[in-house]
């Protein structure tokens, strides 16, 4: 569906739903410059001399388009159809579906099929193991260029350090790791976002990935997103973050630290929730019988 945007002679073409940048660029071009898009009204024209009109594709569009009062405004309409937009594959034909057969009565009705038909959110948090590289100062001021490694204890010490560097170095970058997402379908049309940040268990640290999906995963669906944040960890957001020097006092002459979320070995992993909690009692256990 395309909106058609008209001021006098003048008109943009936009495909809906459409971001804040491109209605920005198309409103540019037409002059108005200071219009918002809570201005702009369907099939009424506006203060500014502009006009929202609807090019449409197929049954389902046309009835979309039908439903419409003259004077709603854009963004309503242009929420509803990235609520569309987001549902996964599924539900979004169901919909579909239905407004074939069916038809629509009016915006309301519309607006409620694609509430009903969003899935719960659902929030999973997955965990990993932390490597800790640590680099100290002599007397003179020199570095320890090899370093030595620390334990998650250590880590755990200096959660608030740690923490506080992911946020300096994700900063720089307001795109949701979401979108770096490439695999599954079933898992692209679900994962709404993904968080990196840390989590102190039983006095130590470990690397904290909390996930939002619009449904559960199935198991190979999880299995594919692990993948990903593996991959994250040790080539991507992980890889970068994993140079950054973390400065801290804990030595005579203080030094710095790397945190990485991955390493080479056989044990890590990347575990949900309930793995996790399995992985800590059988620690558990096997400190208890030592």
């Amino acid at each position: 569906m395309n909106a058609i945007i008209s001021k006098g002679d003048r008109t943009a073409h936009v495909q809906l739903p459409v971001g804040r940048k491109q209605l920005s660029g198309a409103l540019s071009y037409l002059g108005a410059n200071h219009t918002a898009d809570y201005d702009l009204k369907y099939n009424e024209e506006n203060k500014d001399g502009l006009k929202v009109s609807l090019e449409c594709f197929g049954v389902v569009e046309n009835a979309i388009a039908k439903a419409l009062p003259v004077g709603l405004r854009f963004n309503t309409l242009n929420d509803a159809l990235t609520l569309m937009d987001n549902l996964p594959y599924q539900n979004r034909r169901e919909v579909e579906n239905t407004i074939k057969v069916d038809g629509l009565e009016s915006f309301e009705q519309f607006n409620k099929m694609l509430v009903d038909a969003y899935p719960q959110s659902v929030t999973t948090k997955y965990y990993c193991p932390l490597t800790i590289q640590v680099h100290s100062r002599d007397s003179y001021g020199d570095i320890d260029e090899d370093g030595y490694e620390e334990d998650a204890e250590f880590a755990a010490r200096h959660e608030d350090l740690i923490r506080q560097k992911m946020l300096e170095y994700n900063a720089s970058d307001e795109v949701n790791m979401a979108e770096y997402f490439h695999g599954n379908n079933g898992v692209s049309e679900k994962l709404r976002s993904a968080e990196w940040d840390f989590e102190r268990r039983n006095g130590e640290l470990y690397g904290c990935i909390t996930v939002l999906t619009a449904g559960p995963l199935t198991e190979d669906e999880e299995q594919d997103l692990k993948d990903w944040i593996s991959g994250q960890n040790s080539d991507g957001l992980g890889e970068g973050f994993e140079q950054q020097e973390i400065y801290f006092d804990g030595t005579r002459y203080g030094g710095f630290m790397y945190v990485s979320l991955w390493n080479y070995g056989d044990d890590y992993y990347i575990d949900n929730e309930t793995e996790f909690e399995d992985r800590l009692a059988n620690q558990g256990m096997t400190m208890g019988g030592m």
